[in-house]
């Protein structure tokens, strides 16, 4: 039998009960596949990516809480997804954690070019649950300091708001 996870299932971000999703960047597939199982049997809803080109592809359709993505990617590096203006992922409210097999030392320079790029944050591999709980407190206060979303006004909302001004 394998180790059980301390998580609560199906961890959710509000009252509407959905769950976190994850955009998992990497490209050895056995690491993840046994990362994301481990994600998911900690409740979130996790989708693969082993590209950076694919990454930013499936986050426009899967709109992921969470990116974890891989520093070394076979097309670009992890930091030039961060930077991607296709994603946007500052403005997403999304939170962008790089994970990578580098040595202690070397992540100490890889967290300053996390921080020059808006990376929340600089993980060791592999992900475990001290891991996966700074990564959910993180989503958890980025979403504490982000303004209230206001709900899109319908054409008639628009034009009366531009009457007024």
């Amino acid at each position: 039998m394998g180790k059980r996870i301390s998580f609560q299932r199906n961890l959710s971000l509000n009252s509407g009960q959905r769950r976190v999703r994850l955009l998992l960047v990497e490209d050895h597939a056995d690491l993840a596949e046994a990362t994301a199982e481990f994600l998911k049997d900690a409740g979130l809803e996790v989708r693969i990516a082993t590209s950076g080109r694919e990454a930013l592809e499936t986050a426009t359709v899967f709109r992921p809480h969470i990116v974890l993505c891989d520093m070394h990617l076979p097309d670009m590096s992890g930091l030039d997804v961060a930077r991607s203006p296709r994603a946007n992922w500052q403005t997403k409210d999304v939170l962008f954690a790089m994970h990578t097999a580098m040595a202690e030392v070397d992540i100490q320079t890889l967290e300053l070019q996390c921080i020059a790029n808006e990376v929340n944050f600089c993980l060791s591999k592999p992900v475990t649950e001290q891991t996966l709980n700074k990564l959910l407190a993180g989503l958890a206060a980025l979403r504490r300091s982000a303004p209230p979303r206001r709900k899109p006004q319908n054409r008639r909302q628009q034009t009366a708001t531009r009457r007024a001004s």
